[in-house]
């Protein structure tokens, strides 16, 4: 579950237009990339006040910081003061003792398991066994047996976590039980830092945390955000662009961490109910107002596969969907293509891309 990519999204920024009002001539551009969270993130926002511009900036990466440091799983390598990942905590107590952890952690645990529920098990933070056992964690990649990955399917299950409100604690009641807040932390670090932006006044601004796009508002000329959908199976195409203002798009893949061997790709998102890769899909993208909820649904789509993902998707009528299955069929749910302009897709099984070129392009 853990999204860690270079660009699952690749995003095509459009500079200012020669013929903007006043105002926004005025509006310049403030840009910044830093590695947090395992992945590079790109913030970028327009201001006409240089000074704010650049504090902007620093509070929206401060809280990626900080969102990164409390779910960091791997925090004995990763951090100076291991400590202080409220996720590290709570897997070196497992079958232990309660972990007292932040607000923060509490809400994305809450968060995690409302979805969990929901997807009876589709998303579960407690695949932390099965990622180490398949060596995504470490990128020491490993094929376990049906035997091994019973064995570590014992350690999974989301309901087992005990969460106390009052005390501000949670505690895993198995030794060998591993949260991991990769399917949604960086949605929610995402959230956090449009939230700065917002409180500041940034009313124009783009993030990308690794492939997890959040469009603040419009370009500076009015025009919408455009985000290309990448080809899952060739990484300088792009398949479609989907316009974007005040909205999150998160795609998962199976060519963002993976393995072949013998002719077969073993990826990183796992199916928490059989501890293998997730087969039916290879890509999903979706659109949904929150990154948190973009976030953890393109991860729950990717494992429900596209049928089961489109009934499942219906329960949410601001959130939208683009799938790719392994027959390299495309479909879309019924509003996207209110967004959607298909690009390329040669090489797909794409109805939806001729009904919705209307410019000409190449379906």
């Amino acid at each position: 579950m853990r999204k860690l990519v270079p660009a699952i999204v690749l995003i095509l920024l459009v500079t200012i237009c020669g013929g903007c009002t006043d105002q926004s001539s005025q509006v310049q551009e403030y840009t910044r990339e830093n590695f947090v969270m395992d992945t590079l993130i790109s913030i970028k926002v327009y201001s006409s006040d240089a000074e704010l511009g650049r504090k902007a900036l620093n509070e929206a990466f401060a809280e990626f910081t900080r969102i990164g440091n409390l779910t960091d799983k791997f925090a004995a390598k990763n951090l100076t003061n291991p400590e202080i990942s409220d996720v590290y905590r709570i897997n070196q107590n497992a079958g232990l003792q309660p972990v007292p952890v932040s607000e923060d952690t509490l809400a994305m645990l809450e968060k995690s398991n409302y979805w969990a529920r929901l997807s009876n098990g589709a998303f579960d933070i407690t695949v932390g066994p099965l990622m180490n056992l398949w060596g995504f964690g470490q990128d020491q990649y490993y094929i376990p047996s049906d035997k091994e990955l019973k064995l570590e399917l014992a350690l999974v299950g989301y309901d087992a976590i005990v969460m106390d409100q009052a005390e501000k604690t949670v505690f895993l009641p198995a030794k060998g039980m591993e949260i991991d807040l990769g399917g949604i932390a960086k949605g929610y670090a995402t959230d956090m830092a449009v939230q700065k932006l917002r409180q500041m006044g940034i009313e124009s601004a783009i993030i990308n945390a690794g492939g997890n796009v959040y469009a603040l508002g419009t370009k500076p000329d009015g025009s919408p955000w455009l985000t290309g959908i990448q080809d899952p199976r060739n990484a300088n195409k792009i398949i479609a662009v989907i316009q974007a203002k005040d909205m999150a798009i998160v795609t998962s893949g199976d060519y963002q961490r993976y393995f072949i061997r013998d002719g077969i790709r073993y990826h990183h998102i796992l199916n928490p109910l059989t501890g293998k890769s997730a087969e039916e899909t290879i890509s999903t993208t979706v659109t949904a107002p929150s990154a948190t909820e973009a976030d953890v649904l393109s991860t729950t789509l990717f494992v429900l596969g596209p049928q089961a993902g489109a009934e499942f998707i219906q329960q949410f009528p601001n959130a939208d969907t683009v799938f790719i299955d392994n027959q390299r069929k495309i479909t879309l749910s019924p509003e996207i293509h209110k967004l959607i302009q298909f690009m390329d897709a040669s090489g797909y099984v794409c109805l939806p891309c001729r009904q919705l070129n209307p410019g000409g392009l190449n379906p």
